[in-house]
């Protein structure tokens, strides 16, 4: 690990996959407005994507759950210049505030507000998520330009199928938001038919899952760490996933991704990256209810998407992604594009 620079500007990553990876853009936009280093630090599922990356100078995981009092002598031995916290949370906010970090920005929620220098609420802002986030950099940094995309590159060097195949995210942060195994399973059987590989991505809670939707004519990848994850979705044709975090971070890697989305509006919550596609069914007067269980047996806001409409979406995003690869002069191919 790095040594930790004094005066540095600490951005704390949120434990979700999808929040941290949305932070990328953040530390982006930094690079680009402030000379200062930039120290991530968080839980260890998450800052172990940007750990060997040219986003952080340094990373620091957490052991366990810090309280905030630990948070804060960690801040004041490290002499933070300033702290951006954008998780929803008081605890990092509060830290900063005992710490007498002189720059304390982030969002209001969660009585965060109080002990922030540079803050706006969250919640009651408008557009998309990364929106919220550049309106309170901006309190900080007016001359800040657009979010920019997080380019983000694994430092982890898999060995890849020379075969193309596609990513499938069958997994979600709740069982409203996840499409139905079964018509992941059928999908991987249409993508073998057409002569690609299906790769199934997810966590070590997932391996079952994984194992039902590769079936006998795919790869089991769920298990691995995100860094491994992410190395595959660069060199993929293309990733399907839910409305959940490998769905941000495949966008994230500029994989083409698309995106299923049931109970929430994706307007607010959709990947960000230049090849992002979302598909949603047509409204039904429950939609979007942001529930994490949804009230009706028969799920009809994802069930009713049909494994052969999802490919009818899917196939033009590969025959696309590949021309492009095809395109390129060889020295300008690798496995990230």
């Amino acid at each position: 690990m790095a040594l930790i620079p004094p005066q540095a500007t600490w951005v704390r990553f949120p434990r979700y996959v999808g929040d941290a990876v949305m932070q990328m853009s953040v530390l982006r936009l930094l690079r680009q407005v402030d000379p200062a280093p930039l120290v991530v630090w968080g839980p260890k599922l998450t800052v172990a994507l940007v750990e060997g990356t040219d986003l952080a100078d340094a990373v620091l995981r957490d052991e366990g759950k810090p309280g905030f009092r630990a948070l804060a002598t960690t801040l004041k031995r490290h002499e933070a210049a300033r702290s951006i916290h954008f998780p929803k949370s008081l605890r990092p906010a509060l830290a900063a505030f005992l710490a007498r970090v002189p720059e304390r920005i982030g969002v209001s929620e969660s009585l965060a507000g109080v002990f922030n220098t540079h803050t706006a609420p969250f919640w009651k802002g408008e557009g998309h998520c990364l929106d919220r986030y550049l309106k309170v950099l901006r309190l900080r940094w007016p001359q800040a330009g657009p979010m920019p995309f997080a380019d983000y590159h694994s430092p982890f060097q898999a060995d890849l199928p020379s075969q193309p195949y596609v990513c499938l995210m069958p997994g979600a942060s709740t069982e409203a938001k996840a499409w139905e195994p079964d018509h992941y399973a059928r999908l991987a059987e249409i993508i073998s038919a057409h002569g690609y590989l299906p790769v199934v991505l997810g966590g070590p809670g997932e391996k079952e899952l994984g194992a039902h939707v590769a079936g006998t004519q795919g790869v089991n990848r769920c298990g691995d760490s995100l860094v491994e994850a992410a190395a595959w979705m660069e060199g993929a044709a293309g990733a399907l996933g839910n409305d959940s975090g490998l769905s941000h971070l495949a966008a994230a890697c500029g994989t083409p991704v698309l995106a299923l989305y049931g109970p929430m509006d994706p307007g607010m919550f959709r990947p960000f990256g230049p090849h992002v596609h979302t598909l949603q069914r047509d409204p039904l007067p429950c939609m979007p209810c942001g529930k994490s269980v949804c009230p009706f047996p028969d799920h009809p806001c994802l069930r009713d998407l049909t494994p052969e409409r999802i490919w009818g979406e899917l196939a033009p995003i590969l025959i696309t992604r590949m021309a492009d690869r095809t395109s390129l002069p060889q020295d300008q191919t690798r496995a990230g594009c």
